[in-house]
């Protein structure tokens, strides 16, 4: 034993090891140590101040193999590979932490020796597991994931997990993981770090409503002005660098806090039409998940909105996209229409992006259809392109809707926008998005604007 200055007995490591084995509880299938004890230890481990490394292998097989053959095959495959892992190797311990993933515990070693250990769990993993059941041999193909790491003393339980779920989303582990094996390095904790950093700053931004937003007007071909603009969300982290949507709204959407967003955008566009009712915008046009078209709270919300600051439904557009009519095309064609009927429109949003269905489309009460750039960049690829895009707008317009043309950012594909006969058109070319002075400005300036174009 040791002896703490304070008087307090401090047992040896070897003693804090029985002690461990001693309380330690098991998993009843596999007869691993289970998710408590792996946490308990690593806790354990924490308090010495030991470094670790760490395996984690999930298979993605058991739900296949339980279909194919049933469960009692996949539950013997579970015990088959619990009781590989226990004795792969003397210096790690096994742990059951859920369902199908597994963790291997070891005293911190080389990144090479590291690699080595994980490349040889990994052949083997990856060759055909036969499962003996009675008179029947079921042969079983694993399809491991693999991560590892090494687990420092400061890093929580919650900050494991955190790092653990990240590693294994489906868009870091396909980009990252080489061979099936992802190590959670130096580059991958900066890239968490700044997802942390990201999803901090959104939640502070939310709760305090510190979102900005920005206006990009929309050119109106037929009458040569400027009588509508899309509402778009802009954030600036507190220590005054700017976060890119295309980076915040993902992790939004993943982290599900992307409702509680378009409702501050809605609130602050309505606002910013209450206090500017002299521009000469018809419209702003807001985007809108499916979640919150099918909220029971909906049309209240806007009505509200609408009322607090004095505006009539004609003001706002809704911009939905057809993955947000696929969520429940019965609920969102009543939703529209009821909107409809009080002057709210809406607009389809991202048309040509791949999600859209003509039919689907044709039945809903849309005033704009929005030809995504990547539908407008046919245009420039071939005269078959061209003549694609032609027959679309043939279709919209004897359907009586409007088409906006998105992305327009040179002279050479305006004169195209004009030429297949688009009636709005949206991009950088008129003007890029702009914060709610600017465009006071841009429409204060207007008539110098208007001789340029």
């Amino acid at each position: 034993m040791e002896y703490h200055s304070t008087g307090r007995i401090v047992k040896s490591g070897l003693e804090r090891t029985i002690i461990m084995e001693n309380m330690a509880t098991y998993d009843s299938l596999t007869h691993l140590r289970d998710r408590v004890t792996f946490f308990a230890d690593k806790k354990t481990a924490a308090d010495m101040g030991s470094h670790l490394h760490l395996i984690m292998l999930q298979t993605l097989a058991l739900p296949r193999i339980n279909h194919k053959y049933s469960v009692q095959v996949g539950d013997q495959f579970l015990r088959n590979m619990s009781a590989f892992l226990e004795s792969f190797d003397p210096d790690y311990k096994a742990y059951r932490l859920a369902n199908s993933r597994f963790i291997l515990l070891g005293k911190e070693c080389s990144q090479s020796d590291a690699d080595s250990l994980v490349e040889k769990l990994h052949e083997r993993f990856e060759q055909i597991w036969h499962v003996e059941m009675g008179n029947e041999s079921y042969e079983v193909n694993l399809m491991p994931q693999i991560f590892h790491m090494f687990l420092k003393p400061d890093i929580s339980d919650n900050g494991f997990m955190d790092r653990l779920n990240y590693g294994l989303s489906n868009e870091v582990y396909s980009a990252k993981a080489k061979n099936g094996i992802l190590f959670f390095g130096e580059d991958l904790e900066k890239d968490f770090q700044r997802k942390v950093f990201i999803l901090d700053e959104v939640r502070y931004a939310i709760e305090q409503k510190t979102f900005q937003i920005y206006y990009q007007p929309i050119y109106d071909c037929r009458n040569k002005v400027f009588t509508s603009a899309e509402s778009l969300i802009r954030l600036f982290a507190r220590d005054g660098s700017f976060v890119s949507p295309g980076e915040f709204i993902p992790m939004a959407e993943e982290s599900s806090l992307i409702d509680s967003i378009s409702w501050i955008v809605l609130e602050k566009v309505c606002d910013f039409l209450g206090r500017h009712k002299e521009l000469p915008l018809k419209t702003i046009s807001v985007n809108m998940t499916g979640q919150q078209i099918l909220d029971p709270t909906f049309v209240s919300r806007i009505d509200e909105n609408l009322a607090k600051n004095g505006i009539e439904g004609s003001k706002l557009r809704i911009e939905i996209t057809e993955r947000t009519v696929a969520d429940d095309f019965d609920e969102v064609k009543k939703v529209m229409k009821h909107l409809s009927e009080k002057g709210i429109q809406f607009y389809l949003d991202d048309f040509g992006t791949g999600y859209s269905n003509l039919s689907s489309m044709l039945r809903l009460p849309f005033e704009v259809i929005k030809f995504d750039v990547s539908l407008m960049r046919l245009m420039e690829e071939s005269k078959k392109g061209s003549r694609t895009i032609e027959l679309l707008s043939d279709i919209m317009h004897e359907n009586s809707y409007l088409i906006v043309s998105e992305g327009i950012e040179t002279a050479e594909q305006a004169e195209q926008a004009f030429q297949l006969q688009m009636d709005r058109i949206q991009g950088f070319f008129y003007s890029k998005p702009m914060a709610e002075t600017q465009l006071i400005e841009f429409f204060e300036n207007f008539d110098k604007t208007s001789e340029t174009l």
